[in-house]
C-alpha cells in the first residue's frame, strides 16, 4: 500500500558511503531518473527521491516513511562486516569490494515488478529493459499494475510497443501467475525454500535458469541464488575454472559454478555475485 501524503527526511548513514549512480545502474532495479546529483527510484508503489546533501547524508522526498527507505538499502546491515566477512569467505574478491565498495544490493519491496522487470531482461541490454519496464508502469495509475492487470495485456500492444516475443511470454506468465494467487503466491515462494522457488519459476513460459536466480535474488531476497549471465560466467571462469575461460556456458557448467560460489559464501554469494557482475559489466563498458 503507498501513502496518499510524501514524507521528507534526512538520512545519515554511518557506514560504508552508498554510491547511488553505481546502484541505479547495477541492474536490480530498472525504474531509476536523475537529474543532477539527486536520483528518483520508483518499486512497485513506492517511491523515493534522494538527494545527497554531504557523503553518506541524504535528504529523502518519499510517498513512505524511513522504515521503507532503509529496507530498500539495507541500513538494517552493517556493510564493514559483511565486507570483512566476506574476504573473509574469499579473500579473491577482496579488489572488487575495495573498488566499488559502495554497491549494495536493494531489498525491492515489489516482487510483482521485479519478476516482471527480468522477463524484459532476456538477451537485452539495461537502456532497452528500463524502457520496458516503464511501459509495462504505464498499464498502472500509480506505480506498477498488479499481476491480474497484466494478465489482461495484449500481447498485440506490446509487441507494437518493441516487446517481440516477450508480448506473449508477459501476459501469459501473468495469468498463470493470477490463476496460482497473484501477489500472495509470489509471497509464498518468497517464504519457501531456494530450490521450491526456483522450481516454480523455470516452469513458467519464457523463464530458465538465469531468470529465475535473478527474481530469486533480487525478488525473493534468496541470497544464495547465483545468475549466471555472459558477465558472470567471465569472471567465474577467471577466478575459479581457469581451464572454462573461453569456452561456450553450458547447463552443466552453469551449475557448476554457481554450486561453487554458494559452497564458498553460503547465503553470501548473492552478494559476492552482485559485485564480481558489476565489475565485469562496468570494465565491459568502459572497453566498449
Amino acid at each position: 500500500m503507498f501513502h496518499l501524503y510524501v514524507t521528507n527526511f534526512i538520512v545519515t548513514i554511518n557506514d560504508i558511503p552508498v554510491d547511488l549512480e553505481r546502484i541505479a545502474n547495477s541492474g536490480q532495479m530498472f525504474r531509476w531518473t536523475s537529474s543532477g546529483d539527486r536520483r528518483k527510484v520508483h518499486d512497485g508503489q513506492h517511491w523515493f527521491e534522494i538527494t545527497p546533501l554531504a557523503e553518506n547524508r541524504f535528504e529523502v522526498k518519499s510517498n513512505q516513511t524511513i522504515i521503507e527507505f532503509k529496507s530498500l538499502f539495507r541500513l538494517d546491515t552493517g556493510h564493514v562486516k559483511l565486507h570483512q566477512t566476506l574476504i573473509k569467505l574469499g579473500p579473491e574478491i577482496e579488489p572488487f569490494l575495495a573498488q566499488r565498495a559502495g554497491l549494495r544490493m536493494l531489498r525491492a519491496n515489489s516482487k510483482t515488478e521485479v519478476l516482471f522487470s527480468f522477463l524484459c531482461s532476456s538477451c537485452n541490454h539495461i537502456n532497452r529493459i528500463t524502457s520496458m519496464v516503464w511501459h509495462l508502469a504505464g498499464y498502472a495509475d500509480e506505480g506498477f499494475p498488479t499481476i491480474e492487470r497484466l494478465a489482461e495485456v495484449s500481447e498485440q500492444d506490446l509487441r507494437s510497443n518493441g516487446f517481440g516475443y516477450r508480448g506473449a511470454t508477459i501476459p501469459k506468465v501473468a495469468q498463470i501467475l493470477y490463476s496460482n494467487g497473484g501477489e500472495a503466491y509470489l509471497d509464498d515462494l518468497a517464504r519457501g525454500a531456494y530450490e521450491d522457488a526456483r522450481k516454480e519459476l523455470v516452469a513458467l513460459p519464457g523463464v530458465g535458469k538465469k531468470l529465475a536466480d535473478c527474481i530469486c535474488l533480487y525478488a525473493f531476497d534468496f541470497g544464495e541464488s547465483v545468475p549466471v549471465d555472459t558477465h558472470i560466467w567471465q569472471v567465474l571462469t577467471r577466478l575459479y575454472h581457469p581451464d572454462w575461460v573461453g569456452t561456450t556456458l553450458t547447463d552443466k557448467k552453469y551449475e557448476t559454478v554457481a554450486d561453487a560460489l554458494r559452497d564458498r559464501f553460503g547465503e553470501l554469494a548473492g552478494v559476492a555475485h552482485q559485485f564480481l557482475f558489476v565489475d565485469n559489466m562496468e570494465r565491459y563498458r568502459e572497453r566498449g
